[in-house]
């Protein structure tokens, strides 16, 4: 009778460390980033608490975490114009944008205000994949990428879809 209640016991306080770890491993996976906004020049996107918004001379607006970059730059109709494109439209934008990116028309995708793509590069011997978002708002369009490492794109891309679907204007 002895044996038997200590393996009782044994075995209870196995059950029960087994599920405290579960409930921990749960937890703590759930515990992600919180979302947070970030609102440069007029255009404001949702991000998380893990990105930082950087100095970068290429783009005007730089935002970066450890996985993914968001950078963008706003052109207005009348520099492009000086540039010598002709661009009366959104889709005329997007025209531009895939042929200075070499990339097909037929992989440019309409979703909600917005049209984008996506494509892969070589940098330094480390494959990047992108999601190019163009937008207007006023007399500006907008190319906002996101960028991150390809063996991590099938993970990110409904999440940096979803950032894109954030983004607004004022």
């Amino acid at each position: 009778m002895g044996i038997h209640f200590k393996y009782n016991i044994k075995q209870k306080q196995y059950v029960l460390l087994t599920f405290l770890f579960i409930c921990m491993t749960v937890v703590l996976c759930s515990c992600g980033h919180k979302p947070k906004n970030f609102t440069e020049l007029n255009l404001t996107i949702t991000l998380t608490d893990a990105f930082r918004v950087q100095k970068n001379n290429s783009f005007d607006i730089y935002i970066a975490s450890d996985d993914v970059v968001f950078s963008a730059v706003q052109e207005t109709a009348q520099e492009l114009e000086y540039a010598g494109y002709e661009i009366q439209s959104l889709k005329d934008y997007c025209d531009e944008i895939l042929t200075l990116n070499q990339t097909s028309k037929d992989a440019l995708k309409s979703r909600n205000n917005y049209y984008y793509f996506t494509n892969t590069r070589t940098v330094d011997k480390a494959k990047y994949s992108y999601v190019h978002c163009m937008f207007e708002h006023g007399d500006s369009f907008w190319i906002c990428e996101f960028a991150c490492k390809s063996k991590n794109f099938n993970r990110l891309e409904d999440k940096i879809l979803s950032w894109a679907d954030s983004i607004t204007f004022q």
